[in-house]
């Protein structure tokens, strides 16, 4: 991602250490299986901390909602692009949380 607004950043500007900083990756797949298997793979081998997974069924799809500590903006991208490439996956979004 080319922006001239960086996250790491600003969050450093906010006083918030990087184990503070929540990435949030919101994934819509076909089915949970589809989304935990997506997961899985781009989790592998990654330093991150789960902080905490929900799955929810949305009409005819699932929604996956994974917390993580430790990322820093490179690596929530490449997760959200790993996820994205999975099968079955429809969407990736990455929101990040200060502080929580």
């Amino acid at each position: 991602m080319n922006s001239s607004f960086d996250l790491d950043n600003a969050a450093r500007a906010l006083r918030f250490p990087a184990h503070q900083v929540t990435r949030v990756m919101v994934l819509s797949a076909d089915h949970a299986r589809s989304a935990l298997h997506a997961m899985d793979h781009a989790l592998g081998g990654c330093a991150a901390e789960v902080c905490g997974l929900t799955l929810k069924p949305v009409g005819e799809i699932v929604e996956a909602i994974l917390r993580l500590k430790g990322l820093d903006d490179t690596a929530a991208e490449a997760m959200a692009g790993r996820l994205a490439a999975a099968t079955g996956v429809h969407s990736v979004r990455v929101e990040h949380q200060w502080g929580l």
